[in-house]
């Protein structure tokens, strides 16, 4: 193979953008939220190297599981009224291609409507990352939330303040 043949598919695999893409689906018979997260996966394994070290890669299921579960549990916080983690339930992950796609579940028995998210997720290592979340109540869209360092707040509500009873 030619020399620049591999410089140009290796600028070609390269990104340009650094996002995550979220949804929230609070499921009211269920009195809980469905999850699911999606990190570009080249940006999250650079994250893993850097904190489990230069041979941590999401090639090994069981290692990528736990890291990206510890992760979210730290940086994509559901989080009630009084300030307090909702559980994680965690589901699963999928290593695809480009993306990791993670699951869990949160129990809200009060509902969602007093409910916050704090979503940091690679945003301290990249300057230009965009969290977008979208929120859904019994897959109805609801809201979209955007999470970044250009001065959107790191934690915001899931919805925006209306009666209490129509999200319970």
């Amino acid at each position: 193979m030619r020399w620049w043949v591999a410089a140009i598919a290796q600028v070609a695999a390269a990104h340009t953008f650094h996002a995550s893409i979220a949804q929230v689906d609070y499921i009211t018979a269920k009195k809980s939220c469905e999850v699911i997260v999606w990190i570009h996966g080249e940006d999250l394994e650079r994250r893993m190297k850097q904190s489990e070290g230069p041979l941590a890669t999401l090639d090994k299921e069981k290692d990528a599981e736990k890291f990206v579960r510890e992760y979210l549990r730290t940086h994509f916080e559901l989080k009630d009224r009084a300030g307090r983690a909702l559980p994680m339930q965690w589901v699963g992950l999928e290593v695809r291609t480009h993306f990791v796609a993670a699951y869990f579940e949160s129990p809200a028995p009060n509902g969602i409507g007093d409910v916050t998210l704090t979503n940091r997720i690679l945003l301290a290592m990249l300057p230009d990352q965009v969290n977008t979340v979208k929120v859904k109540v019994d897959g109805k869209e609801r809201r979209e939330l955007v999470f970044d360092n250009r001065g959107a707040a790191k934690t915001q509500r899931l919805l925006e303040l209306q009666p209490r009873e129509s999200y319970n």
